[in-house]
């Protein structure tokens, strides 16, 4: 107990003293939109004395380290009472991480700690740790982890924290990112036909000419540096993680299922495999139905994959499946590199899915010559059409008429603004966020 006991504050006197070399690269980046309410809130903190937990779960890929890294120097800017632990590095030399923090407080003894924790779902009891620890009301703590944390998460803690999703990035983030000055519209623009807004964000795209690479390779911050065959690799490598390690998070497959679990991936990437059936998927994978509806589950709790349901009455929504698209439209181009085929297309409507889902209620139209989507957004009605050659307002129109939609919004290559129709190119969508 003692040797452990000293092994313990070794380490973390080793920890503090390398922090600084360790981050030394974070200082020269620019930092993600978000990094602006971190700070925020770590000055809130340390000058009016407001104590809390702020957890930050994500995907693989998105830069959540970088992000501790960033706020580490802001607040060793302010305060030396910074402590970075990452809980990934502290399981595998066999800490738990409530001993850590505590004997972190006695070697160090801080007055107003910030507490900066890295992939904290490897500690097996986190979740109580970070609960006891705010119920002292003596710290602020920062934690990330991976996109299933709130699975593992009590109802206590749920109830205490506040949650900041990190995301892949937006166009406008990606470039601001690689060091452009970007303004952003905002979503508000295109459900409010503001053709000047519109015309504003349309000649940004048009400006920056960086919409194939970033609906290829953007939305995720460690490609911004690598050539393109060796950021298709680095993507591609996180795929892998997220299946073979992180779905464990969500349910203890064994190792035949995670191999499943890949190969249903190669299939949904396919762009003619996003509208699909569980007993198609069964019979092609060689396993059962209830195994795929669990591994689309994971994947979708893990925030690799969007769930939209289809349009329609609640038995239409248990009768049909799901339509699915990739949250970072680069994970999908780095699965259909593999094949030397990457479909510009289906990234547009991953990225169409990513921005939108989270703007208002997202459905799909089922049936042949259905809408790609159909949005619920403060009461409205919107059908929404995707795609690099559509530019034909009929199928809208029909749509429209089926779905008793109020408006109608194609994003594809043309610039028009109608009544109840609206047409905007899809790199100008795109420079809306």
């Amino acid at each position: 107990m003692v040797i452990a006991m000293v092994q313990l504050n070794d380490y973390l006197m080793k920890l503090a003293a390398e922090l600084p070399g360790r981050f030394d690269y974070a200082r020269k980046l620019r930092g993600r939109f978000v990094l602006d309410e971190l700070t925020e809130r770590v000055d809130e903190y340390l000058e009016g004395g407001k104590t809390g937990t702020v957890l930050l779960p994500g995907l693989r890929g998105t830069g959540k380290t970088t992000l501790l890294g960033q706020l580490y120097f802001h607040t060793l800017s302010k305060t030396p009472e910074v402590i970075y632990i990452p809980v990934d590095e502290l399981s595998l030399l066999g800490f738990s991480l409530y001993e850590a923090v505590g004997r972190y407080v006695g070697l160090f003894r801080p007055e107003r700690p910030v507490i900066l924790l890295d992939e904290v779902h490897y500690d097996k009891k986190w979740d109580l740790t970070l609960k006891v620890l705010h119920d002292r009301m003596e710290y602020l703590i920062i934690a990330t982890g991976s996109s299933a944390l709130r699975l593992r998460e009590s109802p206590d803690l749920a109830r205490r924290a506040k949650h900041i999703e990190v995301k892949p990035l937006t166009f406008l983030e990606y470039l601001h990112l690689r060091g452009e000055r970007v303004e952003r519209t905002g979503l508000d623009a295109l459900f409010e036909f503001d053709e000047g807004s519109l015309r504003k964000a349309l000649r940004a795209g048009l400006r920056y000419g960086e919409c194939g690479r970033y609906l290829r390779l953007g939305s995720l911050p460690l490609a911004l540096e690598l050539p393109e065959r060796e950021a298709y690799e680095a993507i591609f490598t996180l795929v892998e993680r997220i299946v073979y390690r992180d779905l464990k998070e969500v349910r203890n497959f064994d190792a035949s299922t995670l191999d499943s679990a890949m190969r249903l991936l190669f299939v949904l990437a396919n762009p003619k495999g996003e509208r699909f059936s569980y007993e198609r998927l069964s019979k092609t994978l060689g396993v059962s139905k209830g195994t795929v509806m669990e591994l689309v589950r994971a994947f979708v709790r893990s925030n690799l994959l969007i769930e939209i349901p289809p349009a329609g009455s609640m038995a239409k929504k248990v009768r049909k499946s799901p339509k699915l698209k990739f949250l970072s439209p680069s994970m999908r181009a780095s699965i259909l590199h593999k094949f030397e085929r990457v479909d510009e297309a289906a990234l547009l409507e991953d990225a169409a899915a990513f921005y939108l889902h989270s703007a208002g209620r997202l459905e799909y139209e089922p049936g042949k010559g259905g809408a790609d989507f159909l949005l619920v957004r403060n009461g409205k009605r919107y059908v929404i059409e995707v795609g690099l050659g559509k530019d034909d307002r009929s199928q809208v129109r029909r749509s429209m008429k089926r779905l008793k939609a109020e408006k109608g919004i194609v994003i594809g290559r043309e610039f028009e603004v109608g009544d109840d129709i609206l047409m905007v190119p899809w790199w100008g969508f795109l420079a809306l966020m």
